[in-house]
């Protein structure tokens, strides 16, 4: 027998919803970029993080998704979407007020001896952060794609990316002006205090976003239990038009995850003796590419709808591999590369986001007579499980990586219209 059908909303009621679910994200992008960027390699440059260390912070948003498996067997189990959810972005949220004070005032009670014994904190907090995220996660995926007809999901997605860049330059620019007129050079404390303010300010910003959630209706999804239960999880592992989307995507994240932590960290260094070094990493690396998907995410969101995913996918992964063997050139002369290279690495990302977003709403709705192939939020578990693999064992890698070469430089003495290229020298 046939699952039935969810609650269908339709009319001014979906119109009134994703307004809501759109407008939230104004906050939500408020959130995510003022987290971003400077302020959290300051923060952990402050605490000392080793070249590895980075590449973990880069690896746990990856690591922390094994914690969705656990938490689809419950959105599948009690059908409850909307409450688990809440359970798990309100905590991803609001841990941000402890991973700016419990380090910060470690350090300023016990001096730099806290400073190892603060790192440690630090690692820990964010990776409970990340993990209550992908307990929320898997719920609100499989929330949406019964929310969002399909043939408006490229055009909603990309409108309310789109959106979300109204909050997210301005965000990027005033963080990074905060931080370089208000932490004297050396003050290390003083850093750390003014990492903690804005990851405060970001956490109370993240969870105005998510409370406006409570505004959307709640769309009711039947439990599954026993058989039923074991065949949803089983459903992802057997379709292997599934499992090749998500092994492609798998791959190109095991990539550009090496870049992770890095590129912020290697652009700090680099213009490590600018007055404005904050401001220029957060212009270069959030507002110029938030800027570059306000001209592309419609593009991207129409293509997906017109050209299918497949095209799409493959146009914007050929894309990206130039864009990051490129990076190796952005020096100190040639700052003006980064701008170009994280605003066209951004915009071809977002092709690579729009087309598995839609198709792991495609395959995360409920399943019913006329979609039988929706396998609810088991789908949207696997995926992440294959991808956040991939991702992880990049950012551990590249954590190795740089470890181990911490000591080797590499000047790339390339310029243009006809000056100079210097081989690579050991230093």
């Amino acid at each position: 027998m046939a699952t039935a059908a969810p609650l269908e909303i339709r009319g001014a009621e979906l119109r009134r919803a994703l307004n809501i679910a759109t407008f939230a994200w104004l906050f939500g992008s408020a959130w995510m970029t003022a987290v971003a960027g400077t302020p959290f390699t300051n923060f952990a440059k402050t605490l000392k993080a080793s070249e590895f260390q980075f590449g973990l912070l880069a690896a746990m948003p990856f690591m922390a998704s094994l914690v969705s498996l656990p938490a689809t067997l419950l959105i599948e189990a009690t059908g409850q979407r909307k409450r688990i959810y809440f359970w798990g972005i309100y905590v991803n949220r609001g841990m941000w007020l402890l991973i700016g004070l419990l380090p910060y005032l470690l350090v300023r009670g016990y001096g730099l001896e806290a400073i190892a014994p603060a790192s440690t904190l630090f690692l820990l907090l964010v990776f409970f952060m990340h993990a209550a995220g992908h307990v929320g996660g898997p719920a609100w995926v499989s929330w949406m794609a019964d929310l969002v007809p399909d043939r408006l999901r490229g055009r909603h997605f990309s409108r309310r990316r789109q959106m979300g860049i109204l909050t997210a330059v301005p965000t990027a620019l005033l963080v990074g002006w905060l931080l370089d007129h208000y932490v004297p050079t050396g003050q290390s404390l003083q850093m750390l205090q003014w990492c903690t303010i804005i990851f405060c300010t970001a956490a109370v910003l993240g969870v105005t976003d998510v409370a406006l959630f409570h505004l959307v209706p709640e769309i009711p999804k039947p439990p599954r239990k026993g058989r039923h239960l074991l065949k949803a999880w089983r459903e992802p592992l057997t379709n292997p038009q599934f499992l090749w989307f998500a092994g492609f995507v798998a791959t190109i994240v095991f990539s550009v995850s090496f870049m992770g932590q890095f590129i912020t960290l290697q652009i700090l260094r680099v213009k490590g003796g600018s007055p404005n070094v904050n401001i220029i990493t957060q212009t270069m690396l959030l507002a110029a590419p938030a800027l570059a998907q306000l001209f592309v995410a419609r593009i991207w969101g129409r293509a997906a709808d017109r050209m299918g995913k497949r095209p799409l996918l493959i146009l914007a992964a050929l894309g990206l591999v130039p864009v990051g063997a490129s990076w190796c050139f952005v020096t100190a002369d040639m700052i003006w590369l980064g701008y170009l290279l994280a605003a066209t690495g951004a915009a071809l990302w977002v092709g690579v986001e729009v087309a598995n977003l839609n198709l792991v709403l495609e395959v995360c709705g409920s399943s019913d007579e006329d979609n039988p192939t929706s396998g609810g939020s088991s789908y949207f578990a696997i995926n992440s499980v294959i991808i956040n693999i991939a991702g992880c064992l990049g950012g551990l890698a590249s954590g190795l990586i740089a470890q181990w070469l911490k000591d080797w430089h590499w000047n790339a003495g390339f310029k243009i219209l006809g000056s100079y290229w210097s081989p690579p020298n050991s230093l």
